[in-house]
């Protein structure tokens, strides 16, 4: 830090003080001389001895005054680069920005100009570091910040508020066109996959944007509100943002409440699985069921499965336990949540389920969307490997709705893809999902792996799929999710009427 930077200690005042110093030093000197030695010293006159003694003071004291500030300026500078900057990347830290935002709002308030700040969060960084090795996640976020700063205006304020996290201050002025453009264009480059030594890593994103006066000034409320703006996008899905509203924090306490409640909800017991039959539409017999996660709250009832995170083991061993309960020709499809897909010891975990469990890998598909696989393409792969080593299926879900690039449909060892209901639900109304739903159709025949549709509620959209060549469906029509019944029976679903198919196996 350079004196002119620290109003305390401006060249003058340093002048002033290491001038001080000298006299104080010649003064001392006197003193010794006179009183020390009286009026000579070996044959020198005190005049002369005066003045050389007074010198090598007035140099010594100077010297330890210029060696004190020096010392002090470089403990300040030292000071502030440990806590005004983050050592990793060089940005800003998250300190620093609380500062900068709160210049940044008085500006605004002087000026009337709108300053905008966007919070960007990597998704699930902490699973990615995991999965990666914290070397290589150290590797991905300088990759991240050099594209962030090339992405970025130049009078853009830049920082590193969290592990994946990032602040970015810009003023109005500085956005060419819409701030929804260049959110748009923003997302696209920092989602493009990174290139690490070992691997290319993918990552996605969630982005959320506050606007200052408009959204307050306060520098802490106005970092609260971008992250639950980054809430919001995230639980949107892959790449989206949001921009701030008062809405917001309400929904931010009642996830809070979630969040706190589970452990609790946990040991209660409030959690248990139903399971929704799959169909064989040519032979009309149930060829699996899929294990859904609910939650019946004592007060709040059910509570949907949408809104709390599931707790992958748990839901793991329970369905692999209940398909003993299952006819033996039926398989049982458990949902992988990402953050579960990622854990470093994922496969280790379903093989001891597994033989804990007593069921055949036969008995059990795993459904795992596409952006689970493409958190880390490498790692994603070599878990289908080993999964499909072992005679497990695996199944792509929610097909169509996530990742773009269909390359990976080439590298990974699956089993099936399934179709989205949001193409089933569309399927006789809307042409474009009809071709959709045949290009699916088709691209399952050339992989040589099977095809199931979900959501389906409508004889016409049954019939429509068996015509596109997609035998095997779940849906409302032909049962809804129920718990298990420990006195099971073979199931009997009855296609072709107008009432969901009576699974007797099933309350």
């Amino acid at each position: 830090m350079s004196s002119v930077s620290n109003p305390k200690r401006t060249p003058l005042f340093r002048l002033i003080t290491i001038a001080s110093s000298g006299m104080g030093g010649f003064v001392l000197g006197l003193w010794g001389l006179r009183f020390g030695f009286g009026d000579g010293m070996a044959g020198m006159p005190a005049q002369a001895m005066i003045g050389a003694i007074a010198a090598l003071c007035a140099l010594a004291a100077g010297g330890a005054a210029m060696s004190f500030f020096a010392g002090v300026d470089e403990s300040v500078a030292y000071v502030v680069k440990e806590t005004h900057f983050d050592k990793l990347t060089g940005l800003l830290s998250r300190q620093a920005m609380v500062g900068k935002i709160a210049d940044a709002a008085a500006d605004t308030i002087r000026t009337g100009e709108p300053v905008f700040l966007i919070d960007i969060d990597i998704d699930r960084f902490k699973q990615i570091n995991d999965a990666i090795g914290y070397s290589h996640g150290d590797e991905l976020v300088c990759a991240f910040t050099s594209r962030l700063k090339g992405s970025m205006p130049k009078d853009a304020v830049i920082g590193r508020i969290g592990a994946g996290e990032f602040g970015v201050l810009l003023p109005d002025r500085d956005v060419r066109g819409s701030i929804e453009r260049l959110i748009e264009k923003l997302i696209n480059e920092m989602m493009e996959p990174y290139q690490l030594q070992t691997h290319l890593q993918s990552v996605s994103l969630s982005v959320g944007i506050v606007a200052m006066p408009k959204d307050g000034v306060d520098p802490v409320l106005v970092l609260r509100r971008s992250n639950l703006a980054l809430q919001n996008a995230r639980a949107s899905g892959v790449g989206n943002w949001s921009v701030f509203h008062a809405d917001m924090g309400r929904v931010a306490d009642y996830r809070q409440w979630i969040e706190s409640e589970l452990k609790t909800a946990f040991d209660r017991g409030d959690f248990s699985l139903h399971y929704q039959p799959q169909l064989n539409l040519p032979s009309g017999r149930v060829v699996g069921y899929e294990a859904l996660i609910r939650w019946k709250h004592p007060e709040r009832g059910m509570i949907p499965p949408m809104e709390f995170i599931p707790i992958g083991e748990w839901v793991l061993r329970k369905a692999c336990s209940d398909a003993a309960h299952l006819p033996q020709d039926c398989f049982v499809a458990v949902n992988i949540s990402p953050v579960q897909f990622m854990t470093r010891d994922f496969v280790g975990i379903v093989r001891e389920v597994m033989e804990s469990t007593g069921i055949k890998p036969s008995r059990l598909e795993l459904e795992v969307t596409e952006t689970a696989m493409m958190q880390d393409r490498d790692r994603a792969a070599a878990i289908l490997e080993q999964l499909a080593e072992m005679g497990i299926s695996v199944a792509v879900d929610d097909f169509g709705t996530g990742y773009s690039n269909l390359s990976y449909l080439i590298d990974f060892s699956f089993g099936k893809l399934k179709i989205d209901r949001s193409f089933v639900s569309r399927i006789d109304t809307d042409s474009s999902s009809g071709a959709i739903v045949s290009t699916i159709v088709g691209l399952s025949r050339a992989l040589g792996v099977g095809i199931i549709a979900e959501g389906v509620e409508t004889e016409n959209q049954a019939t429509l799929l068996r015509a596109a060549g997609c035998e095997v469906v779940q849906g409302y029509l032909f049962g809804r999710p129920a718990p298990l019944k420990a006195e099971l029976g073979e199931a009997r679903p009855a296609f072709g009427t107008r009432e969901p198919a009576r699974i007797v196996s099933l309350q």
